[in-house]
């Protein structure tokens, strides 16, 4: 009998839920890592090149994205972590052409869906430390659910340059360590 690496699991059907866990556990810690790193590197890159935030403002509104950006930029890293490695978890087969691209591009928008009101109820988080603190602080952190997915694709959106080189980054790095992790997959069967 062979024997187990960290990278053999083995055929699908004969893997155990602990090795099942260690895989993704393993790719959660390598897509955050990336996606941390290559966005916090990115952020700094824009914002010193542009001379002004790489991040998108909108009027009235308390610029904490900008005041704490790696607190908001980790949250956007752990939802992509969790759908990029839930994504090469349940990839049976690698896909070509459009299809891939079109894949890829999905769970980098899904991870974004999902940051989106995190990132609003982190906002709201800052706003309480910031002194507007409610006597209803629970439902002021909520609301910021619904405050994140109304604000957070616009911000997103007008965060140009960043959220286009950002893109094209995130689509390459997600290919690359999911063509990796296909690679190992091979290897230890």
């Amino acid at each position: 009998m062979k024997k187990q690496t960290m990278f053999s699991w083995g055929v699908a059907g004969r893997m155990n839920g602990r090795n099942t866990m260690k895989k993704c556990v393993f790719y959660f810690i390598a897509y955050f890592v990336v996606c941390f790193g290559g966005l916090g590197s990115l952020y700094r890159l824009v914002s010193l090149l542009m001379g002004e935030s790489a991040f998108a403002w909108m009027p009235h509104m308390f610029d904490y994205h900008e005041q704490h950006p790696m607190q908001y930029i980790g949250v956007v890293a752990v939802c992509y972590a969790l759908v990029a490695a839930l994504w090469t978890m349940c990839m049976k087969r690698q896909r070509r052409g459009v299809l891939r691209i079109l894949e890829v591009v999905a769970v980098i928008l899904v991870a974004l869906v999902i940051a989106c009101p995190l990132g609003g109820m982190l906002w709201h988080f800052h706003d309480m430390l910031a002194g507007f603190f409610p006597n209803f602080w629970l439902r002021k952190l909520l609301g910021g659910i619904v405050d994140g997915l109304m604000v957070g694709p616009l911000l997103v959106f007008y965060s140009f340059p960043y959220n286009l080189v950002g893109l094209i980054v995130g689509y390459f790095a997600t290919t690359c360590l999911n063509s990796f992790f296909c690679r190992l997959e091979d290897k230890g069967k």
